[in-house]
């Protein structure tokens, strides 16, 4: 594999534009993230959410072993896409014009939305065509029977330990559609409101009956503003071994998720999209 140079915020050139070629083309091309050459603030923040993902060091910086990582996945699909007949050249980790047009006639063999970027239901396509479990066609759910069946006891220990501690929660989504996802990443893009996602359909923990969001009540109704009671849910949480979206820190959206609960089995979407299952 070639030797690149370091780059970071404010670098420019032909190495900043490869950087951005490649998150561009495996799905990080969120908010608008422009394929220029100069390594702007944008690219900073999607560089450091594509390392901390990947369980690198979110440093910003683009170093051996982030370009490793990057140029491997790109190999990786390159290397797929060759194998089904889809030229890409070379795989050399350079998702160019050759691998991008590669990928839209993959698309348009596969009946799907033609763009060029190996975006969730590509990459399902792609290294999971038949899959067992095909979330991708599930319905939106509120019922911990959605859930995966470990995270569903993790749950269920959960909400009566909030019972216990005289908390009074409600389970707003378990098993959440990938439709559904797709809607919730176009707001405050493509249809009205405010951005609240970064996660395309296929890219939440949701979208595979790994997590939950649940809220306080008070008076019957959702108690947004509870924010001591959240913080209480999140520590109970953590007690039965979930994972809680207030501790985050996102370079995407700078938002906690205080009603967001998870156990990943330390899978990430990516495996899971390329067909990697939880232990029974």
């Amino acid at each position: 594999m070639a030797i690149f140079p370091t780059i970071k915020l404010f670098s420019q050139g032909p190495y900043v534009k490869i950087l951005q070629m490649n998150l561009y083309g495996i799905n990080y091309n969120y908010n608008g993230i422009k394929i220029n050459g100069i390594f702007d603030l944008l690219t900073d923040e999607v560089l450091r959410d594509f390392q901390a993902e990947n369980k690198l060091i979110p440093d910003g910086i683009v170093g051996s072993v982030t370009w490793n990582v990057l140029l491997g996945k790109v190999i990786r699909i390159q290397n797929k896409l060759n194998s089904l007949n889809f030229n890409t050249g070379i795989a050399d980790g350079l998702f160019g014009p050759k691998t991008t047009n590669a990928v839209k006639s993959f698309q348009s063999a596969n009946g799907l939305q033609i763009d060029g970027v190996v975006n969730p239901r590509t990459r399902q396509q792609l290294f999971n065509p038949n899959p067992k479990d095909n979330y991708s066609t599930r319905l939106s759910s509120i019922s911990l029977s959605a859930l995966n069946p470990y995270v569903a006891g993790l749950a269920k220990k959960f909400l009566d330990l909030c019972t216990f501690n005289n908390l009074n929660v409600r389970i707003i989504v378990t098993f959440r559609s990938w439709d559904e996802q797709d809607t919730l990443y176009a707001q405050g893009r493509t249809i009205p409101g405010s951005i609240v996602t970064d996660a395309k359909g296929g890219e939440s923990y949701h979208n595979f009956g790994l997590a939950f969001d649940c809220a306080p009540v008070t008076n019957g109704l959702i108690d947004w503003d509870a924010t001591d009671k959240f913080n209480k849910m999140g520590i109970l949480g953590q007690q039965v071994g979930l994972e809680w979206g207030g501790n985050w820190i996102t370079f995407k959206i700078n938002l906690v998720d205080t009603p967001h609960y998870q156990y990943t089995f330390g899978l990430s979407t990516e495996q899971l999209l390329d067909g990697v299952r939880p232990p029974q």
